[in-house]
C-alpha cells in the first residue's frame, strides 16, 4: 500500500478523480480488459481457436497515462514519479494525482 496522506480535495476534485478512476476501472494493467484476461487451459486453448471472446477497446490518451501511473505506482509500492509531469500536463493537480495514487493503486 501507498504510504500517501489523504489529500484534501474540493468535492468537483475529488468528482474528475472519481471519473478518471472509474474510466480506467476495467482496462488492467496490461491493457487488457478484465473480460479479456487469461482465464486458464481451457480458456487459452478456445482463445487460440477461435480468438478472444472481447478485446480492449484502446483507451485515449489521458486515460492511458492515468493507467500507466496507477500500475507503476502499485508495481513499485510508491508514487511512478516519471509519470508526474504527463498528469500535470494533463490539468490534474499534485493533490489529484496523489488521490489517484492512493485509490487506484
Amino acid at each position: 500500500m501507498l504510504e500517501i496522506k489523504p489529500p484534501a480535495l474540493t468535492p468537483a476534485e475529488w468528482r474528475e478523480v472519481k471519473q478518471t478512476l472509474s474510466g480506467i476501472a476495467d482496462c488492467g494493467c496490461a491493457g487488457q480488459s478484465r473480460a479479456a484476461a487469461p482465464r486458464g487451459r481451457i480458456g487459452k486453448a478456445i482463445d487460440a481457436l477461435i480468438g478472444p471472446s472481447t478485446a480492449a477497446a484502446p483507451l485515449p490518451p489521458r486515460l492511458d497515462a492515468v493507467r500507466r501511473f496507477t500500475c507503476d505506482s502499485a508495481r513499485m509500492g510508491r508514487v511512478a514519479q516519471e509519470h508526474l509531469p504527463a498528469l500535470a500536463a494533463q490539468g490534474f493537480s499534485r493533490a489529484q494525482i496523489d488521490a489517484i495514487a492512493l485509490l487506484g493503486a
